[in-house]
Order: C-alpha cells, then sequence, then structure tokens
C-alpha cells in the first residue's frame, strides 16, 4: 500500500506537528533524536518526551525519546512506532533511533543511527538501517541555523530492500523575544529537499505568556507537506507549560489515515 514507510513522513513531535512539521531548527526537545541530533545539544541535564494518537481509520501512533548530557556530549535515543488499522494490508512501521552530538562554542554536529521496520498483514517484514547527519548553530537561546540530511545511505538487515528517501533541511529559527520572560514569541522556516519530490517550504510560529512556572502557547504551522501524507498545508497546536513540563496538543485537518487528526505530547526538560 506505501512505497515507502508511511512513518518517515510524519511530524514525530507533537510541537512540531503544531508547527506544520518545520522541526530541523527546534532543539532541546528529547523528539531531535528524529528530526536533527544537533538539536539535542542544548539540553542541559535531561529530557525526556512522549506522544500518542489514535487516527480515525483506527490507527495508532506512539513515540517516546530520552536524551542527557555528559561533558560537551548529549546522547538520546528514542522509538517510533505505527499500528496501522486491520483493514490495510500494512501491519505496522517501527523506528528505534539513537543519536550523539558534540558541542563546541555555537557549533553542534551530530549523528543518529536509525533501525527502520515495516512488516505486512501477513507477517512478511523489510527491516532496514540508516544515518542521519545534522548541524546546528546556536547563538544562545535566541536563534539556531541548523542544516540536517536524512536517511543517508541504508544497510539492509532482512527481506526485501525497503526504499528511504534521502532527505535535506536548511531551517533557522529564531526567539524574538528573551524564552526566559513573559512573553513568548517564536518564529522558524524550514526549507526541504526530498529525493524525487519538489522543493517544499514550511513556516511556522509559536506565541504565548508564561507567568511564573505557568503558561500557554499557540502554534500555527504553514507549507507544502511530504507527498503521500494526505496531510493539508495548515497545522494548528498549543502547549500548557508547568515549570519542568510541557503538555502539547496539535490539530491536523486531514491525513492519508483520517481526517481531524488530534494529537498529545508530553515533554520534561531539566
Amino acid at each position: 500500500q506505501y512505497r515507502s514507510p508511511l512513518i518517515l513522513s510524519l511530524p514525530v513531535s507533537t510541537r512540531a506537528a503544531g508547527l506544520g512539521g518545520a522541526s530541523a531548527a527546534l532543539s532541546g526537545d528529547a523528539s531531535a533524536v528524529f528530526l536533527n541530533p544537533a538539536g539535542l545539544a542544548t539540553i542541559r541535564n535531561i529530557a525526556i518526551e512522549g506522544a500518542i494518537q489514535r487516527y480515525p481509520d483506527g490507527s495508532v501512533e506512539a513515540m517516546g525519546a530520552g536524551a542527557f548530557r555528559l561533558l560537551q556530549f548529549d546522547f538520546g535515543g528514542g522509538f517510533h512506532y505505527l499500528r496501522f488499522s486491520d483493514t490495510s494490508s500494512v501491519r505496522d512501521n517501527l523506528v528505534w533511533s539513537g543519536s550523539a552530538v558534540y558541542r563546541v562554542g555555537l557549533l553542534a554536529a551530530g549523528a543518529t543511527l536509525k533501525y527502520i521496520s515495516l512488516s505486512d498483514s501477513a507477517g512478511a517484514a523489510q527491516r532496514t538501517a540508516t544515518m542521519d547527519l545534522g548541524v546546528g548553530i546556536h547563538v544562545f537561546d535566541l536563534m539556531t541555523l541548523a542544516f540536517d540530511a536524512r536517511n543517508i545511505n541504508d544497510w539492509r538487515v532482512s527481506g526485501p530492500s525497503l526504499p528511504l528517501p534521502v532527505s535535506k533541511r536548511a531551517a533557522f529559527a529564531f526567539n524574538f523575544t528573551d524564552p526566559q520572560e513573559t512573553i513568548r514569541l517564536l518564529g522558524t522556516m524550514e526549507v526541504v529537499w526530498t529525493d524525487r519530490e519538489p522543493r517544499r517550504t514550511v513556516l511556522g510560529v509559536e506565541a504565548g505568556a508564561v507567568l511564573g512556572r505557568v503558561g500557554l502557547v499557540a502554534r500555527l504551522g504553514y507549507g507544502a507537506q511530504p507527498q503521500g501524507s494526505g496531510q493539508k498545508e495548515v497545522s494548528l497546536g498549543a502547549g500548557v507549560v508547568l515549570s519542568r513540563f510541557n503538555i502539547d496538543y496539535a490539530w491536523q485537518r486531514r491525513t492519508l489515515l483520517g481526517r481531524e487528526v488530534h494529537r498529545l505530547g508530553l515533554r520534561f526538560t531539566l
């Protein structure tokens, strides 16, 4: 039913989903192990993230990730799982990911090793491994310039060859206000080049207010989505800030797996 794993076209992070999928320049979240390993470099101690959603057709998606700092390095890992409905010819997609990044001054460079599996309804599986590379220039908490390349080369583990399109991203994120102050306003832009697809540009805005340790933020994303994902150009999201915890929500009007998709996620940083 799907030429390459559908899971690779999903936004993974609930926060990124609310920003239209723009993710390469987001930093400090554990989900960077799937998005751009250089984004782990701003984690000061530990970060944990999870997300879950049920699609209208009965499919279920779940993600969990964690990361920690050790000297000048940050390490992280996680899983991303998509279980299709009983009527689908594809049973599930699974991604395991492990990342390491080194930061010196403003510059961070990292790599991610991924294991990807696709199983059909008869139990036959295609399994492969691949690698992502990413760099980021983090100017304090105000600005990030980032570039990543996903699915560089691949190594067949078992079963028939699994097509993994190479995707490159150049991104920019800017905090128009100090993120330690009351008002929050972040803008991000991402340009995506994927094999055999036209170039895409995605814009995202995150705005809100945090009083003390409690706050609310809203998110808006706009831009062309990956081919075959069925997603509309506009995404909406929101978040509740509770000290070190963030409860995230994202809404997409339509996806390949159904309409009116609601995503929930939880992030913790220390």
